[in-house]
């Protein structure tokens, strides 16, 4: 009898490691991973985000906690693609994806092994566009595709009238504009709103400042001087505090959270002053006054680009003058002897120099174009606080 109870617990013995070692590192708390899912649903939902996204992205979230691994990532389906967009526009590219599915997977993958993939990631990230690389890289195709074949087939149109040789450029006009507007779309704008975000957390930024030394010196806590930025009507500034927040509260060091905010901003001066309270923290010293000085170099920085700014628009009102009042005046002048009937048999001074086509152009063209250049110059040294 002992030896087949010592038999028996062998066998036992063994199927109890065996199971053990089948799911090592997949004995997770079942309950534990709803809990972060309900807590990380509560929280989209509170900044807004689509039910489907959340569903989404919780659903990721359980495979990668309780299988303890990525899931596959899958755009064969509309939902895929649109889970992150409220556009109607969004939802008919989406539709497109299918028929052209493995050219645009080839230019997917070509991207992400690129180092523009990564360039438009963090443009997506910095810019807050709620919407997955492959979401975005796979939208930005179709569109660029759809305005390439209709331009070339306006310039197919047209060729046909003017020379049916010229119809041979079409594969390469097809080609080029395809490129140009997948630049623009996936990569240009993305990269201008992140900017914008950037310009706009300036113009907010020395108050901030102010109420964070503020709150300090009245001896709250880092923490809760944070979210109380993210929860006061900053703008954008608000809104990136309250993602380093939602870090904070998700498990992320407050170092930590802070830094991935000053990574991911366009401001150069909202940076300066996070890595300030960063290493303030790692060094240890006055906070709060740490953070005055910082607001004090950023408003003597506003100050100092708009003085400048003034000083730049002088010399640019000079010209402007000039070429607004004096010298169409002085064509019109010009133009008018040039074509004055002055020699005996009333014949023209200068005929042909200043011709009524010759004036149409410079007064219909080449000026407004000399306007319009000059006008976005002075909106591009503008300061935007």
């Amino acid at each position: 009898m002992d030896s087949k109870n010592s038999k028996k617990l062998e066998i036992l013995k063994k199927e109890v490691y065996k199971t053990k070692d089948d799911n090592d590192g997949l004995n997770v708390d079942l309950d534990a991973v709803q809990n972060i899912v309900t807590k990380m649903k509560k929280k989209s939902s509170a900044q807004g985000i689509s039910s489907n996204v959340s569903e989404g992205h919780l659903k990721e979230l359980r495979d990668i906690i309780s299988e303890g691994k990525l899931a596959k990532l899958n755009v064969d389906t509309e939902a895929k693609l649109i889970g992150s967009s409220e556009s109607k526009f969004d939802k008919q590219l989406a539709r497109l994806y299918k028929p052209f599915k493995k050219i645009i997977n080839w230019m997917v993958k070509l991207v992400l092994n690129n180092k523009l993939g990564k360039s438009i990631a963090f443009n997506l990230y910095s810019a807050n566009i709620k919407r997955s690389l492959v979401q975005h890289l796979v939208l930005s195709i179709i569109f660029s595709l759809i305005i390439s074949l209709f331009v070339t087939a306006l310039a197919a149109i047209i060729f046909t009238f003017v020379n049916l040789l010229l119809l041979v450029t079409l594969p390469f006009i097809l080609v080029g504009l395809f490129v140009i507007f997948f630049i623009v779309l996936a990569y240009v704008i993305p990269l201008q709103k992140a900017n914008k975000r950037g310009i706009l957390i300036d113009i907010e930024l020395p108050f901030a400042l102010r109420h964070l030394a503020t709150e300090l010196q009245a001896g709250i806590g880092l923490y809760k001087t944070i979210e109380s930025l993210a929860k006061n009507d900053y703008g954008v500034l608000s809104n990136e505090i309250s993602r380093t927040v939602l870090e904070i509260e998700n498990g992320t060091d407050t170092k930590t959270a802070l830094r991935h905010t000053a990574i991911r901003s366009k401001s150069k001066n909202f940076n300066i002053a996070l890595f300030h309270i960063i290493r303030t923290l790692n060094t240890g010293g006055n906070l709060a006054e740490s953070i005055n000085s910082v607001a004090d170099n950023v408003s003597f920085e506003l100050m100092e680009s708009a003085k400048i700014f003034g000083e730049k628009m002088n010399f640019f009102g000079i010209i402007f003058i000039f070429m607004a009042i004096v010298l169409p005046v002085f064509i019109a002048v010009l133009a008018a002897i040039a074509n004055a009937p002055i020699s005996q048999d009333g014949t023209a001074f200068l005929p042909g120099i200043m011709s009524p086509t010759l004036l149409g152009i410079i007064y219909c063209l080449i000026m407004p174009i000399l306007f319009v250049c000059i006008i976005y110059y002075i909106k591009m040294i503008e300061p935007k606080t």
